[in-house]
């Protein structure tokens, strides 16, 4: 079944585009079909993709509030999975996007303006239920983390989110040099060094990510088939 999430922040430079990357390329190795919205009018998912030459990957830019529900709507329900990779502000783009989503995923970093910029995100997720027909479910990715043990600001990082009732994942995606690769050639760690640390993080964080989506509601905006 078709699945379609955004991903959103209402703070720029948090690695949404990266994360989207790096989905994108393990969902690829798993033979799935995915469609990707690029929302930021600095297009580098749309060149990323481009560089990919992946006929199982298409990428659509030029999005904005006034097309970006028509959009997922003719065009999510023929791949497996949409990947709306939306600004870094608030507009009503991001909401739009919300309301033909199955869900939200809000990336950050660890420091406590992201975190801090992160609640805002998750609560404009939750305010949107006053106006969306469908309220998608929202969780957090903590991104760019530096060591795959527990340290002192994650802790912290973690211990804020919990304060305020913002759901995370477990999985976090660990900075290594294959994910910056990845932005040039166009290609995963598991496509260029599979069982690399790269590898096995984003498999894990990808696992994680499939299971969100199967358990969240579908749109019912959205037609499956």
């Amino acid at each position: 079944m078709a699945r379609i999430i955004s991903f959103a922040s209402t703070k720029g430079g948090v690695g949404k585009t990266s994360l989207v990357m790096a989905l994108t390329s393990e969902l690829r190795r798993r033979e799935a079909s995915v469609l990707l919205l690029d929302c930021d009018p600095n297009r580098h998912l749309a060149e990323w993709a481009r560089r990919r030459n992946d006929a199982g990957v298409r990428v659509l830019d030029e999005i904005t509030e006034s097309n970006v529900r028509q959009t997922v709507q003719e065009n999510a329900p023929s791949f497996d999975y949409t990947l709306i990779d939306l600004a870094g502000f608030g507009n009503l783009t991001m909401l739009y996007a919300f309301s033909v989503s199955d869900g939200v995923l809000i990336p950050t970093q660890q420091s406590f303006m992201d975190v801090k910029e992160t609640v805002r995100t998750f609560k404009v997720v939750a305010d949107s239920v006053g106006v969306l027909k469908h309220t998608p479910a929202s969780s957090v990715v903590i991104v760019r983390t530096q060591a795959a043990i527990e340290s002192r600001v994650d802790r912290h990082a973690r211990g804020l989110l919990d304060e305020h009732g913002v759901p995370a994942f477990r999985t976090e995606l660990i900075e290594r040099s294959l994910l910056k690769e990845m932005t040039y050639t166009g290609h995963g760690p598991g496509e260029v060094n599979p069982n690399s640390n790269a590898d096995l993080n984003v498999r894990s964080l990808t696992d994680e990510f499939v299971a969100f989506l199967e358990a969240s509601p579908a749109n019912p905006l959205i037609p499956r088939g």
